[in-house]
């Protein structure tokens, strides 16, 4: 009869130590870290936020490539407060700056349509909606509306409204801007200076420029590296230069 008690209790408390065990791994291999709202910049625990995320912008951090931001990014952006300073000093200073610094000839290569520094990861993902008074601090990803002072993507598909531009290694979408420019566009964008390197779509603006044309550009001067429709007041691809219509 001892024996049989004792057996029964070795297994019971087994069975539940053993269902203890299994528990605490499953939670450990799933590691789910999500939550619905987080001040930013995010917490490097957090690996996805399904709601709303409010600070004052995202830094990268050794787990930057698992975090997503699935809802709403509000940030109140120092960036332009950083940059109205800056220039505040530069004007200060102009003359110094004039004498230190040669002009340089810009030379207009293959290399100079290429947006630099934005195809690489690790890289944060936002699906939804951007709401800034400044940029990204880190590369970002993202799929949605971005509405802010200007800012730069890795890849971006949407809508991009900004005051200065957008900035995309990979763009498919429209984006309005004083200054937009990406490594190829499916899409379109608007602005006073539009520049791609593989125009797959439509520029609309004062300046545009393309490496690779596929696409219609409508401008007061337009400038591509090879034929492709042009509409402006002067065109000029690799065949000839042309007023009004070029091809």
């Amino acid at each position: 009869m001892k024996t049989s008690i004792l057996v029964f209790l070795f297994l019971t408390f087994g069975f539940i130590h053993a269902q203890d065990v299994i528990q605490i791994h499953t939670v450990d291999s799933v590691k789910t870290h999500s939550q619905i709202f987080s001040l930013s910049p995010i917490s490097k625990k957090v690996d996805q936020v399904n709601g709303l995320v409010f600070g004052l912008g995202h830094i990268n951090n050794k787990n930057i490539e698992r975090q997503t931001i699935n809802g709403i990014n509000i940030e109140v952006n120092p960036a332009p407060v950083a940059g109205a300073l800056y220039a505040f000093m530069l004007l200060m200073h102009i003359d110094d700056v004039i004498k230190n610094n040669k002009i340089k000839v810009i030379k207009n290569s293959d290399e100079d349509y290429k947006i630099r520094n934005v195809n690489y990861t690790p890289d944060l993902k936002l699906n939804g909606l951007n709401l800034s008074s400044g940029c990204f601090f880190t590369t970002t990803s993202m799929n949605g509306l971005n509405i802010s002072a200007g800012n730069k993507f890795n890849d971006f598909n949407g809508l991009s409204v900004t005051v200065l531009g957008t900035i995309a290694g990979h763009q498919n979408g429209f984006s309005i801007g004083v200054y937009n420019a990406n490594n190829d566009l499916i899409g379109s964008t608007i602005g006073v200076y539009n520049q791609s390197y593989e125009l797959k779509g439509l520029h609309l603006g004062v300046f545009n420029q393309a490496q690779i044309n596929k696409g219609l550009q409508i401008g007061i001067f337009n400038k591509s590296n090879s034929t492709g429709f042009q509409l402006g007041l002067w065109n000029v691809n690799n065949k000839r230069s042309m007023p009004f219509l070029n091809w």
